[in-house]
């Protein structure tokens, strides 16, 4: 009888290379090594190489330093924005002053035109001298803190900048046009923390 195995192709023979019968030992241990070979196989197949792990890690690294650059620029702006606007309501709060001063002025220089010619050098003229450097003043120290006056007679009716207080009919003045000022507007930075009370002109019939 012949001793090969004569069963499928799959199966392991039971013979060595020289062609001797392989004791049970030899034969288990051909098996597993054929079972670990295909093992170390698969595993190698699903395992990552070194430069595709380096490749990942990369880009994840990139991503990462991007994102702490975005933050660190949103933090900066939201600073920047912060400091800008934190005198506000200040700010705010100093605004009456200014609408007496400038209320003031118009009524001494109201009472200037009724004084005699040769009365100019009077206390009147001093007080509205007075007042008007006081005014000024004021001005240029809410300009440096960026704080800007809201343009408004003459100009186009802007509701993000002007809040209408009635109308005019004046036949002279265009269509929609601010013809006079309640009350003055200002602005903090380019954002509006006042709008400009005023009368709008309105001749077209609607």
């Amino acid at each position: 009888m012949n001793d090969t195995n004569t069963g499928s192709g799959d199966e392991i023979s039971n013979k060595n290379n020289n062609g001797e019968q392989m004791t049970e030992d030899e034969i288990q241990g051909s098996v597993n090594s054929s079972i670990d070979s295909s093992v170390d196989s698969s595993v190698k197949s699903k395992v990552p190489s070194v430069e595709e792990v380096a490749a990942e890690w990369r880009e994840k690294v990139a991503y990462l330093a991007a994102e702490m650059e975005n933050m660190k620029k949103r933090f900066a702006r939201e600073r920047g924005e912060l400091i800008k606007m934190a005198n506000e309501e200040l700010i705010k709060n100093l605004l009456p002053v200014y609408d007496n001063l400038d209320l003031a002025l118009k009524s001494i220089r109201e009472t200037e035109e009724k004084v005699e010619a040769n009365s100019k050098d009077s206390l009147v003229g001093n007080l509205l001298k007075g007042v008007d450097m006081t005014l000024v003043h004021f001005q240029n120290t809410l300009e440096r803190l960026g704080v800007k006056l809201v343009e408004s007679e003459g100009k186009p009716f802007d509701p993000a900048h002007h809040e209408a207080m009635g109308q005019s009919s004046d036949e002279n003045a265009e269509d929609n046009v601010v013809t006079s000022e309640f009350q003055k507007g200002f602005t903090l930075h380019g954002r509006v923390i006042r709008p400009a009370r005023v009368i709008v002109n309105k001749t077209s019939k609607e």
